[in-house]
């Protein structure tokens, strides 16, 4: 085969070879552009997530969420007694939280972390205060009967449900195996997008500075 023969074969498969890593890169982009996030789930629409609350704050006030109209809301519902979780979830909302202080102070205070608990039986209001001193301080814990907090988690579909202690133990050494996750409401206690517990700190801030209008 002439040298002229080979270089136009040469020619034809890089031509050819490009345009497959174009399609290629295409295809790639538009299954990352038009995947959920597993860590994010913004509300496109109206939302049938939230609404009205009677609690008790770690003070024995009772809060309700008109408390905290005109503010956003980020909300995580775990208790107390929680061994790795909730501490986890409590610690990266308090490093996005002071994350986003840093960055955008004025967004930073139109926002309320809260952490409702879903085991009213051992959450006093005294069991949270003490709790919370380990965690930011801007956290507000929120408590109360069992059917305040019942209509809670129901009014923002968290599944929470007790596991029996072993046998052998104390009954009041039960466990709580409940969903794990943040959720952002606006101002008028409608839901805004909701975060696993997991989500870096970081992503979190950043989406947050995004959202809080």
């Amino acid at each position: 085969m002439s040298e002229k023969k080979l270089t136009a074969r040469r020619l034809s498969l890089i031509i050819t070879s490009l345009g497959l890593l174009v399609v290629l890169g295409l295809l790639v982009f538009e299954m990352q552009r038009s995947a959920p996030s597993q860590e994010i789930q913004l509300s496109q629409n109206r939302v049938d997530v939230g609404g009205d609350f009677t609690l008790i704050d770690a003070s024995g006030a009772t809060r309700t969420q008109a408390d905290f109209a005109g503010r956003y809301m980020l909300i995580y519902f775990g208790f107390t007694y929680c061994p790795d979780v909730c501490p986890m979830a409590l610690d990266i909302m308090g490093a996005a939280v002071e994350q986003l202080t840093a960055s955008a102070p004025k967004k930073a205070a139109q926002l309320q972390p809260l952490f409702i608990s879903i085991d009213p039986q051992r959450d006093t209001p005294e069991a949270l205060a003490e709790y919370l001193k380990y965690f930011d301080t801007r956290i507000i814990g929120l408590t109360g009967s069992q059917a305040q907090i019942d209509q809670t988690i129901k009014a923002y579909r968290v599944y929470a449900a007790k596991v029996a202690a072993d046998a052998g133990k104390p009954a009041d050494s039960y466990m709580m195996d409940h969903s794990s996750f943040f959720y952002l409401m606006d101002g008028s206690n409608q839901f805004v997008a909701h975060f696993d517990h997991a989500t870096p700190a970081e992503k979190i801030a950043a989406a947050l500075d995004k959202l809080i209008r």
